[in-house]
């Protein structure tokens, strides 16, 4: 079948961030079922290097989006923003306008069997272009989620942040149902997130798809065994405000506490684009703090953690790195946004919990006794594992994705 991914980025090996990873994984799956797929994207520098890069691959076609005047860049930019803050599930108006007068969109949209958009907001750009293709919005984050905790975070009922959180979640609900009514499938990575979809929009047709976590990695490695010089891992990219938030939150509040008991406690904070304030905290406290930049594999990381902390207080969808550290046998202290869609009556992690003492205080009994955590991380793991494998992946995506789901008239 010819497959058209409408996505934001092109997904490319060593891609710095889990939904870019996730992307790569679908990409090569679909192709490995027989498929052709194509990936549209905005001509950006970074994605025309992604096409060169993969080009062996499958087939790329990258959109041109003009930039706005010279005098008017500035202007554009902050009308852009403004945009983005109260209507986020519609991407910026010159990004709109690029892919409806686009013929080689219209085109492959024409002569495609089915037609992907990967993220929610990708799903906008579909909308008044004419296809026969079935329709599948791939909605890494439910932004309805998003924004309902933006609302119950906004303080006081007039605060202007308050309003902008309750304008935002306007929007939302409505662009985000009109998303998904237009879908033929709505594809999600739990069942939390399919609840939510249904509450966004009643027709929608939702199906879970478990992401390959699992793979390669059949067996656990000899170096992850439990040593009391062990660190505690974060992994992140730290462009997302989430996890330069949860970044702070360690550096701050959680480890300063936790070297009370265990002074000798490293904390690794993996990842490309750390802030500028997380480069600060660390340089403070060196010893107690490093800060890796972008690295080329996340494996030494494991292989060296007693731990992996997980002390996130914003955001939607599942968190890969969870389950990263879990399929990994990697003893896993989370927030309760951090195992969203992952924890249920046969999974389970280390310890869960929302204020920086009871973080603390789960760091710490990991550390008093890493191989007891390592034991119960190993038994999560065989679970783990299964859940997130690439045989059960290859297998829904075929269901899906297969020829028996014929063409539909529009």
């Amino acid at each position: 079948m010819q497959i058209v991914s409408i996505a934001p980025v092109v997904p490319f090996d060593g891609i710095p961030h889990a939904g870019g990873q996730y992307f790569l994984r679908h990409v090569r799956a679909l192709r490995a079922l027989g498929n052709e797929v194509t990936v549209v994207a905005p001509a950006t520098v970074e994605n025309r290097a992604a096409a060169t890069s993969m080009e062996g691959e499958f087939a790329c076609v990258l959109v041109d989006v003009p930039e706005p005047a010279r005098g008017l860049r500035r202007m554009g930019a902050i009308v852009e923003r403004q945009q983005q803050r109260f209507f986020p599930v519609r991407p910026v108006g010159r990004l709109r306008r690029a892919f409806a007068s686009s013929a080689e969109v219209h085109a492959r949209f024409f002569t495609a069997d089915v037609i992907e958009f990967q993220w929610t907001e990708t799903g906008w750009l579909g909308r008044g272009i004419t296809t026969r293709a079935r329709r599948i919005v791939f909605a890494h984050d439910v932004l309805l989620q998003t924004a309902e905790r933006s609302v119950a975070a906004g303080g006081a009922r007039w605060h202007p942040r308050a309003l902008v959180a309750r304008c935002r979640l306007l929007t939302v609900r409505r662009d985000e149902r009109r998303v998904y009514a237009d879908a033929d499938a709505v594809l999600v990575f739990s069942e939390k997130d399919a609840t939510i979809v249904r509450r966004a929009s009643r027709s929608a047709r939702v199906r879970v798809v478990r992401p390959p976590l699992a793979d390669p990695l059949a067996t656990p490695s000899p170096s992850a065994s439990a040593s009391p010089g062990g660190s505690v891992l974060f992994v992140g990219a730290f462009d997302r405000s989430v996890n330069a938030d949860a970044a702070l939150w360690i550096m701050r509040e959680i480890a300063p506490r936790v070297r009370r008991r265990h002074p000798d406690a490293v904390f690794v904070f993996a990842g490309a684009h750390p802030t500028s304030e997380m480069v600060r905290e660390s340089s403070r406290r060196p010893e107690a703090l490093k800060v890796t930049g972008r690295v080329e594999s996340l494996e030494p990381f494991y292989a060296g953690a007693a731990l992996a902390l997980v002390p996130l207080r914003a955001g939607a969808g599942v968190k890969f790195k969870t389950v990263d550290a879990m399929v990994r046998g990697v003893p896993v202290v989370s927030t309760s946004i951090g195992v969203e869609g992952i924890v249920d009556d046969s999974l389970s992690v280390f310890a869960v919990a929302d204020e920086a003492d009871s973080l603390a205080d789960a760091v710490c009994v990991v550390l008093d006794d890493p191989s007891a955590a390592r034991r119960q991380a190993a038994a999560v793991r065989r679970v783990a594992v299964e859940e997130f494998s690439a045989d059960r992946f290859l297998r829904t995506l075929a269901d899906i994705y297969g020829p028996a789901n014929a063409l539909v008239e529009r």
